[in-house]
């Protein structure tokens, strides 16, 4: 049978590409699949509440089909088939407190306590987690207050930076940290505010921001809880080594930026003490 017009001039009329056209045309027929008439049964049963993962654990309880579930999520999608419950979304927290990068990458520090860098790390032992938090000063890398918590959450940095405040006047003090929820908390910065201490952050997702507190937790784990790792079996353990290590940092441990001494000489060398 010939047609009076091109199958070319009908696909410009309807708008419509040849090539598309021919890919429909020779589409192969589709075979019935008996799944997916008890995909759509299961479906509008539910009043279009099931997704496709209730629907397969129906098809496996009810009618004993064991269906991969990428199948079931073709079929609901070439019938239209969409769950009516909402997705959860995820809460934005409009009291988050993000901060200027004040710091800048600008490590040196004329004085003690004029620059503090502050972050936390994980500790995983046995089947249980402890977070390290630590606020360094970067005129000469020490540690200068440190907290241990079961919990990252911003009581940890709150803490730490109580411990912090009371054996140094920080008021001025630039205190940096990443954009961690704990120190992003309204609790910790009007904390730091009432202290009078100047908080800034780094970039998101910029580790290089806080690249000094970031080099001192890489040595702590190298050089104490990895070389422990069996010895671990308790938070008294981690807080053990942690204490002797710390001290061992201060007092020993030398750096090639601070002209080859260990912290604490640094400080005395410039008469901080």
């Amino acid at each position: 049978m010939q047609f009076k017009y091109t199958v070319k001039l009908l696909c410009e009329i309807a708008g419509v590409k040849r090539k598309a056209y021919c890919n429909f045309r020779d589409k192969p027929i589709k075979k019935e699949d008996p799944i997916e008439k008890i995909i759509i049964q299961i479906y509008n049963k539910s009043k279009g509440i099931f997704g496709y993962r209730r629907i397969g654990n129906e098809l496996r309880n009810v009618f004993k089909i064991v269906v991969n579930h990428k199948k079931i999520q073709r079929i609901m999608q070439e019938n239209n088939l969409r769950s009516r419950i909402r997705r959860k979304k995820n809460k934005i927290h409009d009291d988050k407190q993000f901060k200027e990068n004040i710091l800048n990458r600008n490590f040196e520090a004329t004085k003690p306590g004029e620059k503090i860098a502050t972050d936390i790390t994980c500790i995983p032992y046995r089947n249980s987690k402890l977070y390290l938090c630590v606020a360094l000063d970067l005129f000469n890398n020490e540690p200068v207050s440190w907290e241990y918590s079961k919990n990252p959450d911003s009581k940890l940095t709150v803490k730490t930076i109580e411990k912090l405040s009371k054996k140094i006047d920080i008021k001025n003090t630039i205190i940096h940290s990443d954009q961690g929820v704990q120190y992003t908390s309204k609790e910790y910065s009007s904390y730091l505010k009432s202290l009078g201490a100047v908080q800034s952050m780094s970039r998101r997702g910029n580790c290089w921001d806080n690249a000094k507190i970031e080099s001192f937790f890489s040595h702590y784990k190298t050089e104490s809880i990895n070389l422990y790792k069996k010895r671990i079996k308790s938070f008294e353990d981690i807080k053990e080594i942690t204490e002797d290590y710390i001290k061992f940092y201060i007092n020993d441990r030398t750096q090639r930026n601070l002209g080859g001494v260990p912290p604490r000489l640094y400080k005395q060398i410039f008469s901080f003490n």
